[in-house]
């Protein structure tokens, strides 16, 4: 009888165990890309609808960063253990041209090498404001920037001098995982002859590939010593002679980490999305191509993945007639041949991450002709999705398209209404938030302003207080895991205890 026991108890804490070691299991997908949500049972729409405010997606049209030359990519990051009330915890890499076309150099500007490079943001709300890590010239000490004044911005990551990274690095995707952040970006080189392709003398064309590299801080990198991902054909390619038969231009990552597995969505060949994965380490590790060549996922640009519940979602900024939308609010310019203002951020939606099916459509701010370049970020803690863009100037300030970017912008949507069946109902009278901080109003700039700059880079966790109460973000699934796990335990045990005293007090009576 004791020995049925013994095994009725280890069978009561397998049993009451095991949904505890599955969401441990869940518990290693990173938390910048998964979320949870009530639909298990999603059913994806057939065809695209538009997203607006009429459906919850607010907006309130106002500039995170701005004054810039022209920037766009906005990827955001949450460090929960510094999120104490001093530090800041919500990081923003974006990249391009800050103070001026290419990053060149101009006076005391000493430009940077390539044609762009990826800066860094910090902020205590993700509606601001936000600082842009800096240098001061005069004195080479670097500083956080408060006014946003992009002469001063000193970016993170710039080209090296290989044939596939000496022209451009962008695009960045990180997830932040076990105190570390990881990075895939975008590399151009200049390819076997080293001359950029709109340069006299060129031969080659470009060379592109994704590059990785990781970080403690947010502002140091190592990178990736060969690219994570690259066409085996790319180097010495050119383009030019036979276009259809090419299969490079790796670009525009989008990073997770799931199920144990590393996963990344790209573009390639200009418009069209592959899929790879390393079940290895993120910089040595083997990545491999899952799809891509002559079978792509989808048409699409910029295409950035997350996690809501069950669902894969995406959002990029196609040509919307790629989808079959049509719509007339938004403008189109006949005398603009690339036809820009017919880019617009498109929602995607997917059960398994492989088959995607467009799904919405956004419209531009008001004044703006388009609005680009979409990365969305989870926010845990206010429990909704947000996604960063950048506005095209367009023809806002000019009688030609400008292609350009001069802000960069959020909007958000409660997690809730992605459960199945849930429905948005605004309220009479709609206020949407507005930033808790204007960001002209913050302080003013290190040897710009006589303030006092940081000495040397250092790490974003600095300015916090060691001794605050640091909170914790784990996984969805596992806020609640111990707690169940111990409950579940006290339960099995008292019920053997109660199957035992059965036992005995029968005993006693044959």
């Amino acid at each position: 009888m004791k020995a049925k026991l013994i095994s009725l108890c280890l069978a009561l804490l397998i049993i009451m165990g095991t949904p505890f070691v599955s969401a441990q299991a869940e518990g290693t997908n990173d938390t910048d890309n998964h979320i949870q949500a009530d639909n298990a049972d999603w059913v994806i729409p057939s065809r695209p609808e538009l997203q607006s405010e009429q459906n919850g997606w607010l907006r309130d049209e106002k500039n995170l960063i701005t004054n810039f030359y022209s920037m766009y990519q906005p990827e955001v990051i949450y460090v929960p253990e510094w999120d104490d009330g001093e530090g800041y915890p919500y990081l923003m890499w974006f990249f391009a041209w800050a103070y001026n076309q290419e990053n060149d150099a101009a006076g005391k500007y000493p430009g940077y090498p390539g044609g762009d490079a990826i800066f860094l943001a910090r902020a205590k709300a993700l509606e601001g404001p936000w600082e842009i890590y800096s240098i001061n010239y005069d004195t080479g000490e670097y500083f956080w920037d408060q006014e946003q004044k992009p002469y001063f911005w000193y970016p993170v990551l710039t080209c090296q001098d290989v044939w596939y990274d000496s022209w451009h690095v962008g695009d960045p995707s990180v997830v932040y995982k076990d105190g570390r952040f990881y990075m895939a970006y975008s590399s151009m080189g200049c390819d076997e002859d080293m001359i950029p392709d709109h340069y006299e003398g060129d031969t080659d064309g470009n060379a592109s590939c994704i590059m990785g590299a990781v970080s403690e801080d947010g502002i140091h990198w190592t990178r990736s010593e060969k690219p994570l991902l690259v066409w085996e054909g790319e180097k010495g390619y050119v383009e030019a002679e036979d276009r259809n038969s090419w299969y490079g231009g790796h670009q525009r990552p989008s990073l997770m980490f799931e199920d144990g597995i590393w996963k990344m969505w790209f573009d390639y060949k200009e418009n069209q999305i592959g899929y790879a994965q390393c079940e290895g380490d993120f910089l040595t590790g083997q990545w491999t191509e899952v799809r891509g060549g002559s079978q792509p996922l989808l048409t699409g640009v910029d295409f950035d993945v997350v996690k809501i519940g069950s669902v894969y979602y995406a959002y990029g900024d196609p040509y919307i007639d790629w989808y079959k939308i049509k719509d007339d609010e938004i403008p189109y310019y006949s005398d603009d041949a690339s036809k820009w203002s017919q880019r617009q951020i498109v929602e995607y939606q997917s059960l398994d991450g492989i088959n995607w099916t467009a799904t919405g459509w956004f419209r531009p701010d008001e004044g703006y002709d388009a609005i680009q370049i979409p990365q969305v970020f989870l926010d845990h803690k206010e429990n909704r999705v947000c996604i960063f863009y950048a506005t095209q100037r367009g023809k806002r300030e000019s009688s030609y398209y400008d292609w350009r970017w001069d802000n960069i912008r959020m909007m958000y949507r409660d997690v809730e209404l992605f459960d199945t069946g849930a429905e948005y109902s605004a309220p009479p009278s709609v206020e949407t938030p507005s930033p808790t901080a204007g960001n002209t109003d913050a302080g003013g700039i290190a040897g710009a302003s006589g303030q006092t700059a940081n000495p040397s880079p250092s790490p974003l966790k600095q300015e916090q207080s060691p001794a605050a109460e640091k909170p914790e973000m784990q996984p969805d699934g596992l806020k609640t895991g111990p707690v169940i796990l111990i409950a579940a335990l006290v339960i099995a045990a008292a019920a053997v205890l109660i199957a035992y005293a059965a036992v005995k007090r029968k005993g006693k009576r044959e």
